[in-house]
């Protein structure tokens, strides 16, 4: 969708709000101009801000690219598709993208707003991320994102060493899996870093983590990092 240029630029001044719906699984889903970027948010969370979603944009900053094996991405847990839009208009990235969301109004929000903005080829599953992983995937991924929150609460399968043991079945050997996290409030913290520390790095020993703005980015192989 072609936002107006007089409407980016009164953004700056006040958020103007494009577009609010309910869905299945959102009782509030509201879509702003905020900055000059397009955001979306529930009732708890900012779920896409354009390049203005730190935790991704500061982390792919920080990771090296170049090194992926090859271009083929999964998102798991798309929103407006912001992590898309970042690696392609930011870096240059033309991947193959398989995104999987299970809220088709998201969906509906990112085609509309975003992904017909993408050059790139971009499929999008209308599902549970975890029946995706258990079923319907077989394939293996140069880049894997996780960023999958119920409003602020990561559903309970995202933080299993179950998960961890799929992702790393569909990650090709080379490839890098980049894992979002709360890491706000003293509670957030105290469950990131006991999350990280004896489950994620269980699975990947090699793991590393970016203190990004509230979040900690986890990355399953520090030989990414750029040094700095």
């Amino acid at each position: 969708m072609l936002i107006p240029g007089w409407k980016r630029l009164l953004s700056y001044v006040t958020e103007i709000e494009l577009e609010h719906l309910s869905s299945d699984y959102h009782e509030s889903l509201t879509v702003c101009l905020t900055r000059g970027r397009i955001q979306l948010y529930a009732d708890k969370a900012i779920y896409s801000f354009e390049d203005l979603y730190t935790n991704f944009s500061e982390a792919f900053l920080r990771v090296d690219l170049k090194r992926l094996p090859g271009k083929r991405v999964l998102v798991l847990g798309l929103g407006l598709g912001s992590v898309i839009q970042i690696l392609e208009e930011c870096h240059h990235f033309h991947g193959e993208y398989t995104a999987v969301e299970w809220d088709e109004a998201i969906i509906y929000l990112a085609e509309k707003y975003t992904l017909s903005r993408i050059e790139a080829p971009v499929m999008t599953f209308a599902a549970d991320a975890e029946i995706f992983l258990q079923t319907y995937n077989d394939e293996l991924f140069d880049l894997i994102l996780v960023d999958i929150f119920y409003d602020d609460v990561i559903p309970s399968f995202f933080s299993s060493r179950a998960c961890l043991d799929m992702l790393k079945e569909s990650l090709h050997p080379d490839g890098l899996l980049i894992s979002n996290r709360l890491y706000r409030s003293a509670a957030d913290q105290a469950e990131t870093d006991r999350y990280s520390r004896d489950i994620f790095k269980s699975a990947f020993p090699a793991a590393g983590a970016l203190t990004i703005e509230g979040n900690r980015v986890l990355v399953q192989d520090t030989a990414y990092l750029k040094s700095v």
